[in-house]
């Protein structure tokens, strides 16, 4: 009896904390035919992103105006290239119980978005518009563009996680594990090793580049072209380094 009591006081689980970083799909606007044909591009591209990817769908960039998408099309055409939606963002224009039906949870509204929201409820203050040169005003916005689609990650990337991001630069200002898989459309900073998967120049930017503080990669990427980790091992392994295309050839040098 003793024994059987001890064995029903053992809890079964346990919750605990994980920095799992999930990425959003942001709808800027809808068309069924394009975003599937979008996606399947997209899919095509980068497999091993897409595959059964957990998504948050974002709508909170859709145009008010617009009727918001079927979500069972939806669904059916981010499953189709593969990805797994697990949420809903800024989805007070569905119908929660309509959610929950489909597994989804119920993300609240992103800090820009409250933020905006809130500013959109002050009063308005009159004042004379500043003005600037013309070119001045289109290297600001610019410069404000590519900031803000530049992400910065302060803790390691750890075995299993995927980080992409689009439109911009990704830093990393820890390590990236192996069995890791670090992407962005522009180019990719680590500031300690490197021994995951690294992709930069998703979009087909041949431009980009991979700054790493020690290169141990299982595999590198520049628009496609990519060296595994066999053909990584050179003077360069182990040792601060960066990568990029000639032509059509991936080389890495020292930093």
């Amino acid at each position: 009896m003793t024994s059987d009591l001890r064995a029903s006081d053992t809890p079964l689980f346990r919750f605990k904390n994980s920095r799992v970083s999930l990425n959003e799909l942001l709808l800027l606007d809808y068309d069924a035919v394009r975003l599937r044909e979008d996606l399947a591009s997209h899919a095509a591209r980068l497999p091993s992103l897409f595959r059964q990817m957990p998504v948050v769908l974002n709508l909170e960039q859709l145009p008010a105006e617009q009727p918001v998408p079927p979500l069972d099309e939806l669904l059916a055409i981010c499953r189709e290239s593969e990805l797994n939606p697990i949420g809903l963002r800024g989805n007070n224009r569905y119908d929660e119980a309509l959610c929950l039906s489909h597994g989804l949870a119920c993300f609240g509204a992103s800090a820009r978005a409250e933020r905006d929201s809130a500013e959109a409820k002050r009063e308005p203050v009159t004042q004379s518009p500043a003005r600037a040169e013309p070119g001045a005003q289109s290297a600001v916005s610019e410069t404000a563009a590519a900031a803000s689609n530049t992400k910065i990650l302060t803790t390691p990337v750890r075995s299993g996680q995927q980080v992409y991001v689009p439109g911009g630069d990704l830093i990393v200002l820890s390590s990236v594990s192996a069995g890791a898989e670090v992407m962005a459309d522009g180019n990719i900073h680590v500031y300690g090793p490197l021994r995951g998967r690294a992709m930069a120049g998703v979009n087909g930017n041949t431009d980009a580049r991979i700054f790493c503080q020690s290169l141990e990669a299982e595999l590198i990427s520049i628009a496609g072209y990519f060296k595994a980790c066999e053909d990584l091992q050179s003077a360069h392994w182990e040792q601060p380094a960066q990568a990029y295309l000639s032509g059509t050839r991936l080389d890495t040098a020292p930093l």
